[in-house]
């Protein structure tokens, strides 16, 4: 495939990029891609090095114009006349990331996860028995939205009875990252940004007369390193992150990993047979499917890789699906296996400093959820007509448009 004929912006590599990512590991794995305006880094050992040296490669790249994700003046003022421009304060670097960390350091601990097994598992049953008395279902709209959802509303503390809106909320916030909005769309984004806002400083305004063990009530308890409360607009900043970052990516790795079990019905026996390889088919579809697709940094400093200069002040973009697909790191990268001994070196959550915080309620909800599956329904394929499935234009992540499911209940 010649490289300089495709870039992450065409519509067919977003659809289907792994010949692609193939093309950038052997002939160029540090790569100018002009129309994203960044270096692309595509080896695992190199975006690994990079993310545990934000020193050189910095993931805070508020002082860079062209990085804002509102590209437009009028969306940019929007938010800062009615609202607080997107700041969340977990893409900085140390040390001023490790305040932010900390504020959140509670509420992801283990000690809290490990609590939050039981309300899983009845999300998990709730929504298996909806499924129930039916033989198909879209599984993305019925399952995969509202699971992260359920989990997300009760660790902020906020009614599930607003999922809906706020699953709105987390899908508009999302659309510049396709980097290809409109004017008139990105208004109606930034105008969308004020409502979430407004909903979070509304429910902090309650936390702070009837605190609860939530992350809300977490942050409004935490400070500054010198003592004073975290800022009103840092903690909503902080709130919106975790909002998308605790739905986008479970809700994408749950859709993707039903439709390989709806395709491949021996994955499904050995699973039931092992039910233990749950964990390592989870972590095979993160890998292989990896919901956060790559995302930017800003050159620090001056710096050779791989005989390429990319010099400070530029844009580089890290591509962790590509580096998922990496023959150095993973043997036969394009085989899903589930007894994959290294699979939980991927980088579908980062690593370093930035690993995502929220990683460990994802893994609880997709381990649940797809143990609980198999257990009740068999016979998974999916709805005839449907295919082929597509996903979701855009440049960071990837996530289906739907999964049209059929299923049968398994008998007791």
């Amino acid at each position: 495939m010649d490289i300089t004929a495709h870039s992450f912006m065409d519509a067919d590599i977003q659809e289907n990029p792994f010949a692609y990512y193939d093309a950038l590991l052997r002939d160029a794995p540090v790569y100018y891609m002009p129309e994203i305006g960044a270096y692309v880094v595509s080896k695992y050992k190199d975006i690994q090095f990079a993310v545990m040296h934000p020193e050189i490669w910095s993931i805070d790249m508020r002082s860079l114009p062209r990085a804002n994700m509102f590209r437009y003046q009028s969306s940019q003022d929007l938010l800062a006349a009615e609202g607080f421009p997107r700041d969340t304060r977990l893409t900085t670097d140390p040390p001023a990331h490790n305040t932010y960390r900390s504020a959140l350091r509670e509420a992801f601990s283990p000690r809290r996860v490990r609590a939050q097994r039981a309300f899983v598992q009845s999300a998990v049953d709730d929504l298996i028995a909806t499924m129930r008395g039916k033989t198909a279902c879209d599984f993305l709209r019925e399952f995969c939205w509202w699971l992260p959802m359920r989990v997300i509303t009760h660790l902020l503390g906020v009614p599930f009875e607003d999922a809906a809106r706020i699953k709105h909320w987390s899908d508009v916030w999302v659309e510049p990252l396709t980097y290809g909005l409109s004017e008139e769309r990105e208004l109606v984004v930034a105008r969308e940004e004020i409502a979430l806002q407004r909903y979070l400083i509304g429910h902090l305004e309650y936390k702070r007369l009837h605190p609860g063990e939530d992350v809300l009530t977490d942050m409004l308890n935490a400070s500054m390193p010198d003592g004073s409360p975290l800022p009103l607009r840092e903690i909503v900043g902080l709130a919106e992150h975790l909002i998308v970052g605790g739905h986008e990516t479970a809700t994408s790795a749950l859709a993707a990993g039903m439709a390989i079990l709806a395709q491949r019905p021996d994955i499904v026996a050995e699973l039931r047979a092992e039910p233990d390889l749950v964990e390592g088919f989870v972590e095979e579809v993160l890998r292989t499917e990896s919901p956060s697709q790559g995302f930017f940094r800003l050159a620090v400093q001056d710096y050779e890789l791989r005989g390429v200069t990319i010099p400070a002040g530029a844009m580089v973009h890290l591509r962790f699906a590509a580096a998922n697909r990496d023959p150095e790191q993973f043997d036969n990268p394009h085989q899903f296996d589930i007894r994959r001994k290294n699979v939980k070196t991927h980088l579908a959550f980062s690593q370093g400093v930035h690993h995502c915080i929220g990683s460990p309620y994802a893994r609880l909800e997709l381990y649940t959820a797809f143990r609980s599956l198999i257990d009740a329904f068999d016979d998974f394929h999916l709805t005839p007509g449907s295919e082929p499935l597509s996903h979701v234009p855009g440049l960071s992540l990837r996530t289906l448009t739907g999964v049209p499911l059929s299923y049968r209940e398994r008998q007791p």
